[in-house]
């Protein structure tokens, strides 16, 4: 049971990684929106430039976990083929 309860939470941190690439893309649609305007709100672009950022640096942490937990799986096991080759 423990093996499933494991690749539950790994699948729902890809869940989590997969929402925040929505939020990136939310983000660089607002700013491609509000540059498109003759007048832009600076403090938006600030905001939303910095939530941007923040958010691809979260995004790469966490996918460089998944790829750490990945390549120390022995033998290039992963969860679901467990003493299968």
């Amino acid at each position: 049971m423990a093996t499933y309860s494991l690749a539950n939470e790994r699948l729902r941190a890809l869940e989590d990684i997969e929402r925040e690439i929505g939020a990136i893309l939310q983000n660089a649609g607002t700013v491609i929106l509000e540059l498109s305007k003759e007048k832009t709100n600076e403090r938006l672009l600030d905001r939303q430039a910095a939530a941007f950022t923040a958010s691809v640096q979260h995004v790469e942490a966490e996918l460089s976990a998944q790829i750490r937990y990945l390549t120390q799986l022995p033998g290039g096991l992963t969860n679901s083929n467990s003493g299968k080759k």
